[in-house]
């Protein structure tokens, strides 16, 4: 009896300090922070802007935090904001608008209702991924309703080509017969799992065409922020040129995140080993790079060593990413609420850094809080 009492006794403890150690795993100081900077009331507010605008990539990715955090109260804000505010209080039957902020006349409301489809995909994907790490049904179904507009108002089938996905569905199909797409909006892992919950759809000809675009536009090892696409040839876009930076760097994140057995991720990492060597030079990811000759500028900010550090890790370059992420920890600015961009940047990198999350095979969320 006295046994069966301290084995019982024996087994609440352990049970107790598994529970505390879980619970210390799942506490991410950069993720309250950003929280208590950029989150108000379930809007992610970027203050650079003096408009205090509030995009749709950014309740995405607060979305997508949320998610990785296991922070279920944050996840409904974020959601509930969006669809009410972008999405005309309905998001089963409207892609949010990207862009939200103080007008002219003083009030607040949607600047720009175009939508961008990388933040829509980022939505359909943490919905899903909410829906099956919280056995939550509804985000499931409104992650289904989401990804079916996104086929239907932001892809076309380009002759050649196949299915692309455009950057939002107003302005991006142009009357000459080229399109303006952008290599960053297509992070792989997230087309990979839509195909792997929607087979019946056309995801895995999306993530096919995706993946092509990614290794044809970085020729000279960089990938560009923006490009035309005509005739089944990409060529440099009429407004940006060649210049890859502050939407670039975002490629190198996705491409370094991508599970190891992602048939397209040796390529994409052996195409772009510029990026690796530049920052070897710099002691940094440069700023801004022309991708047609390869050269490059100062260095970026410390978002983009953050950024970097998914894509160094795969390249096996273990002393640039301790360099890297040293740079990062010190030199992101978290506490004035004016370093939207460079907090995200920083909250994937570190975090990937830190194994807070994985990308599975077939692009499913693997987190430290869901073990």
């Amino acid at each position: 009896m006295k046994k069966l009492v301290w084995l019982t006794c024996l087994s609440l403890m352990l049970t107790s300090l598994s529970s505390q150690v879980f619970a210390l795993e799942c506490q991410w100081p950069e993720w309250n922070t950003f929280k208590t900077n950029y989150l108000q009331d379930g809007r992610v507010v970027d203050a650079s802007d003096p408009r205090l605008i509030t995009t749709s990539e950014g309740q995405s990715y607060g979305l997508f935090f949320a998610l990785v955090a296991n922070d279920k109260q944050a996840f409904q804000q974020i959601l509930t904001w969006t669809e009410t505010h972008l999405a005309e209080g309905d998001l089963t039957a409207h892609l949010p608008a990207w862009l939200w902020g103080q007008k002219t006349t003083g009030t607040y409301g949607v600047l720009d209702n175009n939508s961008a489809s990388d933040s829509d995909l980022w939505i359909a994907y943490s919905l899903a991924e909410a829906g099956r790490l919280w056995d939550n049904y509804y985000y499931k179904s409104l992650s289904h309703l989401v990804a079916s507009r996104i086929l239907r108002e932001e892809t076309l089938e380009v002759p050649g080509i196949g299915n692309v996905l455009l950057p939002g569905p107003q302005g991006f199909d142009k009357p000459d017969g080229s399109y303006r797409l952008n290599p960053s909006y297509v992070p792989l892992q997230l087309l990979s799992r839509m195909a792997t919950l929607y087979p019946k759809y056309t995801w895995q000809s999306l993530y096919k065409t995706s993946a092509t675009m990614l290794t044809d536009t970085a020729q000279h090892g960089f990938s560009p922020d923006w490009v035309t696409l005509k005739s089944g040839v990409y060529t440099a876009d009429d407004i940006t040129g060649n210049l890859g930076s502050y939407n670039a760097i975002r490629s190198y994140l996705w491409i370094g995140m991508l599970n190891d057995a992602d048939k397209e991720k040796s390529t994409l990492l052996q195409t772009m080993q510029a990026m690796v060597a530049a920052t070897q030079q710099l002691s940094a990811p440069p700023r801004e790079v022309d991708t047609l000759n390869g050269q490059y500028t100062e260095a970026g900010s410390p978002g983009f060593s953050a950024a970097l550090l998914p894509f160094l890790s795969a390249s096996n370059q273990a002393a640039l990413v301790e360099q890297q992420a040293e740079r990062a920890h010190s030199l992101l600015q978290r506490n004035d609420g004016k370093h939207y961009y460079d907090n995200v940047l920083g909250l994937f990198g570190e975090a990937w850094y830190q194994e807070r999350f994985r990308f599975g095979e077939h692009g499913e969320l693997q987190t430290q809080c869901q073990k």
